[in-house]
């Protein structure tokens, strides 16, 4: 098997301001990627988007922000031209936005469930969309999925349900971009 190098690669990380995106960032910055693009949504996450910009510098790689309200699928092809602006090219995408909705399911509001599908699977659509014409040849795009999907917990239907797509629309993309030795990955966490 062969070892994959971050040497002087890019990686895009939507949602990578804060939680697990923040720490996707600072992880690769440490372990050698050259530049982290951190992608936060809106002013309620700019401050956790600058801490993390200064952490992955502070490791050695070069950093921007880019905000963007991904629902929007004009924001994500936005994101991946910033990126390619910035940097010439993007190596790695991953796609640790999320939206996590806990109630009973006759709790739930259309405007939940509204939002959790726009976040969860049309925005995480886009992104791969976005990633198939943007990458780099053999780059890598990786789409965080739940692992609640496998199991059925009380109050998070709308939260899989939104998330269940991905699993389709990664198999359609890995076989669409794996032409250019693109590798599409749906991991759960």
């Amino acid at each position: 098997m062969s070892k994959q190098s971050l040497n002087g690669k890019v990686v895009l990380i939507a949602g990578g301001a804060k939680n697990l995106g923040g720490l996707v960032a600072r992880d690769l910055a440490a372990n050698g990627a050259a530049a982290v693009v951190v992608h936060y949504n809106s002013d309620a996450t700019r401050a956790a988007a600058e801490e993390t910009l200064q952490a992955v510098k502070a490791a050695g790689a070069e950093a921007i922000a880019v905000q963007g309200d991904l629902t929007q699928p004009a924001n994500v092809a936005l994101l991946f031209e910033e990126a390619g602006k910035a940097f010439g090219k993007v190596d790695i995408a991953i796609n640790t936005a999320g939206l996590v909705i806990k109630k009973p399911i006759a709790e739930v509001t259309e405007a939940d469930y509204d939002s959790s599908f726009d976040i969860n699977a049309k925005a995480a659509f886009f992104f791969i969309q976005q990633a198939g014409k943007h990458l780099a040849d053999n780059g890598r795009i990786v789409t965080i999925v739940s692992s609640l999907l496998a199991a059925y917990t009380p109050f998070y239907a709308v939260y899989p349900g939104s998330k269940a797509p991905l699993g389709h629309v990664t198999r359609a993309a890995s076989e669409e971009f794996g032409e250019r030795g693109v590798c599409v990955n749906a991991i759960g966490r």
